[in-house]
């Protein structure tokens, strides 16, 4: 019989593989024309940083994915139509077809509505975990992602340093692929490592192959 920890790991690949065949069917409609309107970001690449997170959560817990967050979104329980619905514009999704189609969630179930200003989603999930204190509700666990270039906003800050002060049980996945559009890590940041920007905030941090 297979271990706790074999069921996981292959909980988890399903997950990914599963992020990298819908998004391969929406990047064929988005070529094709007409029946995908605005941009369409894929996770190539990314689904075992984002599937790993999103398989870590429970339900209950609090996930604010980012844009290449496909395998981590249907990792967490995201419906396998919410992001079809919405990239199609369908009244039937979650956003009711009323926004753009990577804007999507349900933050009733836990899942906030990604933000294009990425640093403002870490202050969002870090709110919730607020609300839920001060609401006296059960502990659960917030988990946002971020690119190497979002650490460098104003928002990613006060969110972490927030957290950090009010001790929130607040999971930051940072994926550093050394570029923020054009710019490089070397002018984004001067210390080694980004990991050793968490000691600054009191923080634990831990560097390790996203890939793997």
């Amino acid at each position: 019989m297979a271990s706790t920890f074999q069921q996981r790991y292959l909980a988890t690949y399903r997950w990914m593989l599963l992020g990298r065949v819908l998004e391969d069917r929406i990047a064929s409609l988005y070529r094709s024309g007409g029946a995908i309107v605005g941009g369409v970001y894929l996770g190539r690449g990314q689904e075992a940083f984002s599937a790993a997170l999103g398989a870590s959560l429970a339900h209950g817990d609090v996930f604010g994915p980012l844009i290449r967050d496909m395998a981590g979104r249907l990792a967490f329980g995201e419906p396998l139509l919410d992001p079809v619905r919405t990239y199609l514009g369908s009244a039937l999704g979650p956003m009711r077809g009323r926004d753009g189609n990577i804007h999507r969630g349900r933050p009733a179930a836990g899942m906030p509505a990604m933000i294009s200003h990425l640093g403002s989603l870490v202050s969002v999930v870090s709110g919730m975990l607020m609300a839920r204190r001060m609401q006296g509700k059960a502990p659960c666990v917030g988990a946002s992602s971020i690119g190497d270039g979002g650490t460098s906003t104003g928002a990613f800050h006060e969110a972490l340093n927030m957290a950090a002060v009010e001790k929130l049980p607040l999971v930051i996945a940072v994926a550093n692929n050394q570029y923020a559009y054009s710019t490089p890590v070397s002018k984004q940041y001067a210390c080694a490592d980004l990991v050793d920007r968490a000691v600054g905030y009191g923080v634990g941090g831990y560097s390790i192959d996203g890939t793997d």
